[in-house]
């Protein structure tokens, strides 16, 4: 294997001293890497669910706060685009960081992201169940009880995990198509047959907003319901020419769901009644619901049909990408070498979908009973935010110094350094003004969460990866899915990590 002209590398597993086997490649195109991407996002989960919580916020400014969040997202999207150019790798900001900044920082942002994707199908099973047990039971009398929904879900993401991403694949492109399109009807049927207030555009007045803090909570939210877009890198040692697909889905991908998400949150306003916006975040009833079942009576059923889609769809996606930056994490020597077992027959990471389908389970049942069903959801997609924060500005600042420094032809102050900081500034602004002061218990739990999960990832750093392990850290520097060669392997060195082979520091 040999570096590439373009300063990557090949996008094949490492030497076989770190992994026997390897991924199956090039058996995803870009429709499906783009799909990856959109169904992590959830959209229907992400426009509907997410409406009533960011309107108790942001009131009738709820549009603006998704698009807030839409603009931010391009700009730290821009920079995983950019970093996907030449790093092809399951492992996504724990190589991109590690291959900038150094190993240590790469372990750092990967501890951190482990509080998003291997959390995000214990909280959409959790809090979806809870809908569903109490809709199911008003609607129709139904005994149902939302941990049976959980147990579903855990079993269905196991299943497509371990037979193929293929699969999984196939399944998410026609579940998400399903649920976009369910979505945008509903709202084109607000704007035809507007509430009080009609069709307007008080949405992008900040003056609107009950309160700049709340605006901002509702950015921090609306953060949350567009992340998932980044879940396109973990699958680029399986898809085809992955420096050209993975950008483009990154990109694509929240294009179309920032738009989707502004479009769909202004139209259920806008069938509600922009002047009663108060009673749209304390309906007892989703208001997606009640707004199907006032345009379309008993059919107003298409609307859950959308929502199980988006929680299946998203757990799918989610799976893929939490079980391959698991492996990819092993691979580099910071997580057991056991999860990088691949299945002869399946070629996907058997033992990462054992872990993450205990995590699943835990989580599943842990988070309900320690803050209710109900909250799950707020108080994750909260915390998502926080974590992402960190990942994400560990990355633009790591953009920065690596084109500066292997790819100095390539290197532009607009791309690699004005977009970064701009994205990096908005979200440290959004997060001081969701915390000061800080939101009603428990989502106020969040940053607490965050801050302490970072902590403890110090002290394993520290405590658990010295001595030899700290010679495994170091290969989280070469780019995972690449060749391991020597120019790769000095470019992790240079950074003052180990030295270089037979040298002695």
């Amino acid at each position: 294997m040999t570096i590439s002209e373009g300063g990557g590398a090949s996008s094949r597993a490492p030497s076989a001293d770190l992994t026997p086997d390897t991924l199956k490649e090039g058996v995803i195109g870009l429709p499906g890497v783009l799909m990856q991407s959109v169904t992590s996002i959830a959209p229907a989960i992400a426009g509907l669910l997410t409406l009533q919580f960011i309107v108790s916020n942001a009131g009738v400014t709820a549009p603006l706060a998704y698009l807030g969040a839409f603009v931010i997202a391009l700009l730290l999207g821009y920079s995983l685009a950019q970093f996907s150019k030449h790093l092809s790798s399951t492992g996504s900001y724990f190589t991109f960081v590690s291959r900038s900044l150094g190993p240590r920082s790469g372990f750092l942002v990967a501890w951190v992201y482990l509080l998003f994707y291997p959390v995000v199908i214990a909280q959409a099973g959790a809090f979806f169940g809870s809908i569903l047990q109490s809709t199911l039971k008003a609607e129709y009398g139904w005994n149902f009880q939302w941990w049976w929904w959980m147990v579903f879900i855990l079993v269905l993401v196991a299943v497509t995990a371990w037979v193929g991403v293929e699969l999984s694949v196939k399944l998410i492109v026609v579940l998400g198509i399903v649920e976009i399109v369910i979505c945008t009807v509903l709202a084109i049927w607000g704007f035809a047959r507007p509430g009080a207030g009609g069709i307007n555009f008080h949405w992008l007045l900040p003056s609107h907003a009950p309160s700049t803090h709340g605006l901002f909570l509702g950015v921090v939210f609306a953060i949350f319901a567009i992340t998932g877009w980044d879940a396109a890198a973990p699958l680029a040692e399986e898809s085809k020419d992955p420096k050209r697909i993975v950008p483009r889905a990154v990109m694509g991908s929240i294009i179309i769901l920032g738009v989707f998400l502004v479009l769909v949150s202004w139209g259920q306003i806008t069938g509600w009644g922009s002047d009663h916006t108060t009673s749209l975040s304390t309906s007892g009833v989703l208001p997606a619901f009640a707004l199907a079942k006032h345009y379309w009576g008993s059919l107003w059923v298409i609307v859950l049909i959308a929502m199980i889609n988006s929680v299946i769809a998203v757990s799918i996606a989610c799976t893929n990408a939490a079980v391959r930056f698991f492996y990819g994490m092993a691979r580099a020597g910071a997580l057991p070498k056991t999860l990088t077992k691949i299945h002869p027959k399946f070629k996907t990471p058997s033992n990462a979908i054992v872990l993450q389908t205990v995590i699943n389970i835990c989580l599943g049942l842990l988070l309900p009973i320690a803050i209710g069903a109900a909250n799950v959801y707020n108080v994750t997609g909260t915390w998502f935010t926080f974590a992402l924060a960190f990942v994400y500005i560990m990355a633009n600042v790591g953009l920065f110094v690596f084109y500066r420094r292997e790819h100095p032809d390539e290197f532009n102050w607009f791309k690699h350094l004005a977009i970064p900081v701009i994205g990096s500034i908005a979200l440290l602004v959004v997060c001081y003004y969701s915390v000061v002061p800080l939101p009603a218990w428990p989502v106020s739990l969040a940053p607490f969460i965050v801050v302490g999960w970072l902590i403890i990832g110090a002290i394993a750093m520290v405590f658990v990866y010295g001595g030899d392990r700290s010679k495994n850290l170091a290969l989280a520097g070469v780019a995972m899915g690449e060749a391991a060669e020597e120019a790769s392997s000095e470019r992790v060195f240079a950074h003052g990590e180990l030295p270089p082979p037979g040298q002695e520091r």
